[in-house]
């Protein structure tokens, strides 16, 4: 099955007061969250998604890729990029040659919640480690990819290096916590803002394309410094595989609408996404978020994923999705990878 139905723009028009002035009010009395509860909430998490994968006393003084301050910090910093991670997750099934890859070459089945938490380290370093950290994981990813290659069911040949298909990769994601965001969080971003968090995104997915050279920044000050600032000439960046902006993404996704559409092998990730072996502590929450992603897809991605839902469903997953995040967001506070990567940045050389 494939997807020709036309697809819709990528939405940045979600009102933020969808989650209410009232949650936003009780989120900011409770920046560090509530202590007994926030401990336990933030035990299972690590149990599912791994300890924060970074070193916060590592290279004090450096901002990362993206910085204190930078849009990526906000966005994944919100605990809807929770549901963002699982929304990107569920669009990735939907492309047939990226679903072959991890197929073929990942042990999803074998160690269920294993990609899950690899893709959660990738995110996590790349966004809040430090820049040699990042580095370091995109490098990891890239020594993967050369024996990700072979068959789809329906005959195509695939390759994890290939650009199409690592720009899949990232603008499901891109787009997913960028609509996660919008639709959930207190303060979303807008604008520039948006524009900032695509541009970000896209520069650190561009670093696991095999043309670009990781040693150089690795081993130079200045390469880093100017890779942070965007100052470097990045080919899928460059050629427009990868897009700089809201506008962009919103082509990219369009373009990839006609070849989306889900197999046997999509419709077993798809089993497992519904029913993750998780503590059953987070189920509860686990299905909320599960369903609100799948609320948040637009018509012809749900339709691609065999998703049929009508528009109160939607709408009740959505709200269901909702109260959760707003109840995790009083819960636990600030994110503490967030909060363990300011402290770096702000810590002088000894």
């Amino acid at each position: 099955m494939t997807s020709d139905a036309p697809p819709r723009r990528h939405d940045v028009s979600v009102p933020a007061d969808e989650i209410g002035v009232a949650a936003r009010a009780v989120a900011r009395l409770t920046p560090q969250g509530v202590p007994v509860l926030r401990s336990a909430v933030r035990r299972t998490l690590a149990r599912m998604f791994g300890p924060p994968p970074f070193d916060p006393q590592g290279d004090p003084g450096d901002p990362g890729l993206t910085g204190p301050g930078s849009a990526s910090w906000q966005v994944i910093g919100e605990p809807a990029a929770i549901a963002g991670g699982i929304r990107g997750l569920l669009l990735q099934v939907a492309h047939p040659l990226a679903m072959a890859g991890v197929h073929d070459h990942s042990a999803f089945r074998d160690d269920p919640l294993g990609r899950l938490q690899r893709t959660s380290a990738y995110v996590t370093t790349t966004t809040f480690g430090s820049t040699r950290e990042a580095l370091r994981v995109s490098r990891l990813v890239r020594r993967v990819h050369p024996r990700v290659v072979g068959t789809a069911p329906d005959g195509r040949p695939y390759r994890a290096e290939d650009p199409h298909l690592l720009a899949w990769v990232s603008i499901a994601l891109t787009s997913s916590f960028l609509a996660a965001d919008r639709r959930w969080s207190p303060l979303p971003v807008r604008d520039e803002r948006a524009d900032a968090f695509v541009a970000e995104q896209s520069r650190i997915a561009a670093l696991l394309d095999p043309r670009v050279d990781l040693e150089v920044f690795e081993r130079d000050t200045d390469a880093r410094a100017a890779l942070r600032a965007g100052e470097v000439d990045l080919p899928m960046l460059s050629d427009g595989t990868l897009p700089s902006d809201v506008a962009g993404l919103d082509a990219v996704l369009s373009g990839f609408a006609p070849e989306l559409g889900v197999n046997e092998q999509g419709r077993e990730a798809l089993s497992f996404l519904r029913r993750p072996p998780i503590p059953a502590v987070a189920r509860g929450g686990y299905q909320a978020l599960f369903g609100g992603a799948i609320a948040s897809l637009h018509p012809h991605e749900q339709a691609a994923l065999e998703f049929d839902l009508s528009h109160a469903t939607a709408a009740a997953l959505a709200t269901r999705a909702s109260a959760f995040l707003t109840t995790m967001r009083i819960v636990t506070g600030t994110s503490p990878s967030r909060r363990l990567a300011e402290e770096r940045a702000a810590r002088e050389h000894s």
